[in-house]
């Protein structure tokens, strides 16, 4: 049965029994995965985090056509600033206060949507949950139901909280569940004859990532469609007409993707995340056998991998260690990666595991079984923890942290490039190639006492 039949999605522990926190070893976390209900820890002292509110809000904001209502207090709409940087949106508060949060916000939510109507002109409406109206139980769906008659405009509610889920990567589900609910046209889904597209979705990729794929995508000659971040609403509507889907990141849009396949028809060609030349090999061949186009790929990866394997060859981590920050669905290819231009990859950071994607540990063959691996989203101080006693050359991820120099460790961040793709084997080395080399610091933002300390000692086994 089809999930989005359901008024509300499940989180990700109760849908794959997602584990969010976590600190040990390699060898003890492929242990517990290995089960069929993995154990759930907590943290006792939590120092930053995302939760799916702040994940929802930063796919939502990157789509043409539509308005944001963060229904809830003014400083859970905050991070509607830092999403504004890379491209403006219409985003408003509903601003509730303590009143509203006992005796309810249905007139703040009215006026904000009327607003919004007035303003922007959107073609739809997303109203984002908070904490708040999860205490006070405000009856969204009646006044959508009110409102959409009256303005003739698609109002959707988005059912984040902020709090059932511990895995910040539950936001995109939701969106995925509301988009299909409510959005994905069905009359187009069930129509026999597919148009010539494919759907390329993408959730938290950056441009830099996208145009990465995007260019072998143009240069084998298929068409897409990027949703839902990136995109407007019609093209959302008309995804259920699609020939085919991908996900960029199946563990962000595998949900999508699965129930575009279940109710509209459309056949999802499951990839690995392509990250280094062997997972980028295998990612377009296999688009490409589905597709009818193999002869062409393999003639366009031979003189792709030449040019990238030409960069990947100066080997700019030759006998070099690095502390890998990223997503797990990129953890094996990453690994692989840095393998190839010489280096050796000493400890992970991932935030989360599940029972969907815990079978890429068994990928991470060459990290030794004693490794340190954290799982969090966030936490840098458990971090800061591991790299003072490891002591790795390179500490690279999306967020490479700045106090990482503090320990005589090199911060390569890739907040503003891509290693999907060849391009990201070439953006890669150059990245490590002009990374400057950091004398150890003597004055740093963690004490001794907590370095001294083991790495888990706030991460806690949960008691039922």
């Amino acid at each position: 049965m089809s999930f989005i039949e359901e008024r509300k999605v499940l989180t990700r522990e109760k849908r794959v029994g997602a584990l969010s926190h976590f600190n040990g070893t390699l060898e003890t976390l492929k242990g517990e995965t290995e089960r069929t209900e993995m154990k759930q820890r907590i943290r006792t002292m939590t120092q930053v985090s995302n939760d799916e509110i702040i994940l929802a809000l930063r796919t939502l904001s990157k789509i043409e056509g539509a308005a944001v209502i963060v229904h809830g207090a003014i400083g859970c709409s905050a991070s509607g600033l830092f999403f504004e940087r890379e491209k403006p949106f219409f985003w408003y508060s509903t601003n509730l206060n303590e009143r509203d949060t006992i005796l309810g916000g249905d007139e703040k939510l009215r006026k904000a949507v009327l607003r919004a109507y007035d303003e922007t002109g959107a073609r739809v409406i997303f109203i984002v949950g908070t904490p708040v109206v999860a205490i006070n139980n405000d009856d969204v769906n009646s006044l959508i139901l009110e409102m959409e008659e009256d303005l003739e405009i698609k109002i959707i509610w988005i059912y984040t909280d902020g709090f059932k889920s511990k895995a910040a990567v539950t936001g995109y589900d939701i969106i995925s569940h509301s988009l299909l609910r409510y959005l994905v046209d069905r009359q187009i889904g069930n129509l026999e004859k597919k148009e010539p597209v494919v759907n390329l979705l993408s959730f938290s990729e950056k441009k830099e990532d996208l145009r990465s794929v995007l260019a072998i995508l143009k240069d084998l000659g298929i068409s897409y469609q990027v949703l839902p971040q990136y995109s407007d609403v019609n093209t959302i509507k008309k995804a259920g007409a699609a020939s085919a889907t991908i996900a960029l990141n199946p563990d962000e849009g595998g949900y999508f993707a699965e129930e575009l396949e279940e109710v509209f028809h459309v056949p999802y060609i499951r990839t690995e995340v392509p990250v280094g030349l062997r997972k980028t090999k295998k990612f377009i061949l296999k688009i490409a056998r589905e597709l009818g186009i193999e002869e062409k790929a393999e003639d366009y990866i031979k003189e792709e991998e030449t040019k990238a394997d030409f960069a990947a060859k100066r080997a700019p981590l030759a006998g070099k260690t690095v502390f890998l920050d990223t997503e797990l669905s990129y953890a094996s290819g990453f690994v692989e990666l840095i393998e190839n231009l010489g280096g050796t990859v000493e400890g992970i950071s991932i935030p989360y595991v599940d029972l969907e994607n815990r079978k890429v540990l068994k990928k991470l063959s060459s990290l030794k079984s004693a490794a340190p691996v954290i799982i969090a989203n966030g936490q840098p101080f458990e971090k800061a923890n591991v790299i003072s006693k490891k002591k790795p050359d390179y500490d690279i991820g999306e967020e490479a942290a700045a106090f990482a120099s503090e320990f005589g460790t090199v911060p390569v961040s890739l907040a503003n490039r891509t290693v999907l793709g060849y391009e990201g084997v070439r953006q890669l080395v150059t990245l490590i190639e002009r990374a400057g080399i950091y004398p150890a610091g003597k004055n740093g933002i963690y004490k001794k006492s907590w370095l001294a300390k083991s790495g888990n000692w706030y991460v806690k086994q949960e008691v039922k």
